[in-house]
């Protein structure tokens, strides 16, 4: 083994050990990277990854106990990312299913000679240099990621105290970090002093002492950050010897390595961060690079935040000035005379500067709110301040709606000026607040001021308040709180409470849906949003909201998510009895139709036999009565194919019970699978809506009757070529292995012509093998085709088949619907036979037709007479060909219900024409 650190450590676990000996041979040969460790069982493996000591598993699939693909899932439930290759004789696409599933890093099969074992060693490489690439790619996003939720965190915070509480939250939460805190340096004692702190800490800043000189105290990280302003670390806290003043407290709380970096702007030290990581050696040149940005960042925003402080202060003084004279502005002396006012004022009321000079406040407003005034007056002497709204008076008799505010003006020596205030003009107010309740009338729904307790006495309600709970606006404002104890539904009450509590903790608008009971007991569903309404003390002295039924939205919304997840369990299901149960359990349900039952087509007798209904259903009718197709409304429904709804059956109601006959009925078409029949005793049952829900199901059903027919003939055609594979590659592909090695062993210690034989009917095998495989996984039929992009892929394919000096010319462009790996196969047999039957310099042309593709060759063509015979199994014009090349080609065709033919190209080959193909969106 190599004793790089590129060494990769290979565990190869085989139940042959002869050939597993072998291979471990020739990947050694392969790549002196590798070295290779084996097992005979998925048990003795697994002891050997749980060591830990291993880079790559490669495995076989068919072995006793655990398989391969449970070998796999029982490592990936310890090892998610370990890089793990299938390498199996048993090749199918099931197997090869499995194991992606089971997530295979890789999956190959073995094939014949010694050769596969350099494509294997090329596989374990790539596999385990794409894992290690991962890991190094994961840490710098994971550093790339911290350093953009960091800079997140710096951007939202509104202070420099949400800063630095952002900043130690997401370190502290980031691994492989532990702790962090910020701290700033007293002058007096030079003493660094943590403040904000986030994380696993138990009380390490209490038990600690650290400084910023050139004490022992002051040569950990933090100290020597703040001295020499740039990051300071340790790596390895319990064998730095600088860090033994804080060692043992740190190592007790599984700090394993430190990093502080001084928080800076323009030579001004803001105070220093400190970052405890859980593991030695965590601070890399890119993790040290990192913490120097954030450094940086944080010293910029907490400069920001001192100078927008200061800003502040006087942005403010501005913008206050500014606002009182967009209104009248006064100031009163004690006796209630003008001492100053603005220009506001006099354009307001229409009286001159002069004017006002000589009168007293209270000559401008009306004769009846003068007592008003006066109080207000006294108040606003007597406790500082007040605020009272009025009718200003102006010069021509007009009253203009005004609220004026008063606070006590005093001297320096707190002497008694008089009062200073504004006055906002309400014209503009008043007239929204009328246009509020106008708008609120209409409202479909009501709004609402309550108190934020469990029964949410309500203070004003308006709007439609009886259409909506049945109650009168006055039943709900007496105090009693009947909203929250006889509205709310009492399974909701809960559930109400507890939103609206969280949305109020994280001081945000709450939106809300749950049922509520009318007055008349009548449930329904209603959407309420709202908002909490503060008080002085900051505390939630009320909400406001906004409550309107959603019952019909609501209903509506419930039935199509839950008829989304049982339409997905219908096609899902694996009888049709179980599809037919699932389909009636939803009409019944989901979509709450009274009765309904499904007859499935018996072939046999040609009845059409029930197989599931309800237990109504069975009320209604007793058990569901055989129909005869053609006869009667279910058996014309089949018939015809045509659905039929209606109204009013009354009719044919004799073939229901009596006392309950069915007076409305839905009965739908599942095309030549049976029928879905919906009834009701109730005339005029049904609305447009539960139509098309009804429909909805029957086409699910459909869907899933005609998947289950399909897949129970796929299943009977493909056993047999499953079997036929399994025996092919598991009994005749090993052996062969193991006489390749021996024979290219052998070569190694003697010269013989005999070995050449022996090695040429080894590939004639091994070819054999090949094709007879790839025919038999192509006889089944395509079930699920996907878009395929043909360009794309037959630039894939081209990469894949040895081309010589071929040139490849393409001219198509169109995305058809196929099975990609099977198309792939096709395409690459159809470009491997022109490059073996017209040479190594063959020009291969690839075209569009109106409904499919060809594929042409310059080479000698196919003779006329041999054109029919060309897709027959092992038919060949090469004494080594197995002639299963174009018998694969018509295989895949077949299975995709496509057309083949050969015919002759433009410059004298063969052009094979490919069509009936769908187009599909990419």
């Amino acid at each position: 083994m190599s004793a790089s650190s590129d060494a990769i450590r290979v565990l190869h676990v085989d139940d042959e050990p002869e050939l597993a000996e072998m291979a471990a041979t020739f990947l050694e040969r392969e790549d002196d990277r590798i070295a290779v460790e084996t097992a005979t069982n998925a048990s003795e493996g697994l002891e050997r990854v749980a060591d830990g000591d291993v880079d790559c598993v490669v495995s076989d699939y068919d072995m006793p106990g655990r398989n391969g693909i449970e070998f796999l899932e029982t490592v990936r439930e310890e090892h998610p990312d370990l890089p793990f290759v299938l390498y199996t004789g048993k090749g199918s696409e099931e197997v090869a299913s499995e194991a992606i599933a089971a997530g295979v890093t890789d999956y190959l099969q073995k094939e014949r000679g010694t050769s596969q074992y350099a494509v294997l060693a090329n596989h374990v490489t790539n596999a385990v240099e794409q894992y290690r690439t991962g890991r190094r790619a994961a840490e710098l996003d994971r550093v790339r990621t911290l350093a953009s939720d960091v800079n997140q965190a710096i951007v939202r915070a509104d202070s420099r105290t949400a800063v630095e509480t952002r900043v130690c939250e997401v370190l502290s939460e980031s691994d492989p970090y532990l702790f962090a805190w910020i701290g700033e340096v007293d002058p007096e004692t030079n003493r660094v002093e943590p403040g904000t702190s986030a994380g696993t800490e138990r009380g390490y800043l209490d038990a600690i002492s650290i400084t910023a000189d050139e004490s022992d105290t002051g040569r950990g990280p933090a100290g020597t950050a703040i001295r020499e302003r740039r990051v300071a670390v340790s790596q390895n806290v319990a064998e730095d010897p600088e860090f033994e003043p804080w060692k043992a407290d740190a190592i007790e709380r599984g700090f394993r390595a430190v990093a502080a970096l001084p928080l800076e702007y323009r030579d001004t030290l803001y105070g220093v961060l400190a970052v405890y990581a859980e593991r030695p050696n965590a601070f890399d040149a890119n993790e040290r690079d990192l913490l120097a940005e954030l450094g940086n960042d944080i010293g910029h925003v907490l400069h920001s935040f001192e100078v927008r402080a200061s800003l502040r202060e006087e942005r403010d003084f501005v913008e206050q000035a500014l606002d009182s004279l967009n209104d009248v502005f006064y100031v009163i002396d004690a006796d209630g005379t003008f001492r100053r006012w603005n220009d506001h004022l006099t354009a307001v009321t229409g009286y001159t500067d002069e004017a006002i000079g000589r009168m007293r406040a209270t000559d401008l407003f009306p004769e009846d709110e003068l007592e008003r005034i006066d109080d207000a007056l006294e108040e606003a002497l007597a406790v500082g301040e007040t605020t009272v709204e009025s009718a200003l008076l102006t010069a021509d008799g007009d009253r203009v709606p005004y609220e004026f505010t008063a606070s006590r003006l005093t001297g320096l020596d707190d002497d008694l000026i008089g009062l200073i205030g504004i006055g906002r003009d309400l014209t503009e107010r008043n007239q929204r607040e009328r246009q509020l309740e106008r708008l609120v009338d209409n409202l479909p729904g009501m709004v609402y001021r309550c108190d934020n307790e469990p029964e949410w006495p309500m203070e004003d309600v308006r709007g439609e308040v009886t259409e909506l709970t049945g109650y009168h606006p006055s039943e709900l404002t007496d105090g009693s709180g009947t909203y929250g104890e006889r509205i709310i539904h009492p399974d909701d009450r809960e559930q109400v409470w507890r939103s609206i509590q969280d949305a109020l903790d994280d001081r945000e608008p709450f939106e809300i849906t749950y049922r509520i009971r009318t007055k008349n007991g009548e449930i329904k569903w209603v959407w309420e949003r709202g908002q909490g309404i503060d008080a002085d003390d900051d505390h939630v002295e009320a909400l406001e909201g906004f409550i309107t039924d959603v019952t019909r939205q609501e209903r509506y919304t419930r039935v199509i998510d839950a008829l989304h997840e049982t339409a997905q369990s219908v096609v899902r299901a694996d009888t049709a009895e179980r599809a037919a149960e699932i389909a009636v359990e939803t009409v019944h349900d989901v979509l709450d139709m009274p009765a309904s039952a499904i007859h499935l087509h018996d072939e046999s007798d040609g009845t059409l036999v029930p197989v599931a209904w309800t237990d109504l259903t069975e009320e209604i009718v007793g058990e569901p009565p055989i129909f005869t197709p053609g006869e009667g409304l279910a058996g014309r429904t089949f018939e015809t194919g045509q659905p039929l709804i209606s109204d009013d059956v009354s009719t044919v109601s004799e073939r229901f019970n009596p006392d309950t006959p069915v007076r409305s009925e839905i009965i739908l078409p599942l095309d030549d699978h049976g029928v879905l029949l919906i009834g009701s005793a109730t005339p005029d049952a049904f609305d447009d809506a539960d139509v098309s829900l009804a429909e909805t199901v029957a086409a699910h059903t459909t869907t899933a009757l005609d998947r289950i027919e399909r897949q129970r003939e796929l299943e009977r055609q493909n056993e047999q070529l499953s079997e036929f594979a399994s025996i092919v590659s598991h009994d005749l592909r090993n052996p062969l292995n193991v006489a390749s090695g021996h024979l290219e062993l052998s070569r190694a210690e003697c010269d013989s012509e005999h070995l050449d034989a022996v090695a040429k009917a080894h590939d004639r095998i091994g070819v054999l093998i090949d094709d007879l495989l790839k025919l038999a996984r192509e006889g089944g039929g395509v079930i699920d085709p996907e878009p395929v992009d043909l360009v794309d892929l037959v630039r894939d394919c081209w990469e894949n088949v040895d081309t010589a000096a071929a040139t490849l010319d393409v001219a198509v462009e169109r995305t058809v619907r196929a099975d990609r790996n099977r198309l792939a196969r096709l395409l690459e047999n159809l470009i491997r036979n022109s490059v073996e039957h017209g040479g190594d310099d063959v020009t291969i042309a690839i075209g569009d037709l109106g409904d499919g593709f060809y594929v042409a060759d310059d080479g000698p063509g196919v003779p006329e007479d041999d054109r029919d015979r060309v897709f027959e199994s092992g038919y060949s014009t090469r004494a080594d060909g197995t002639g299963f090349g174009l018998a694969i080609v018509e295989e895949i065709v077949d299975a995709h219900g496509w057309n083949v033919r050969v015919t002759e190209s433009e410059a004298g080959g063969a052009r094979v024409e490919i069509t009936g193909l769908e187009t599909g969106a990419a």
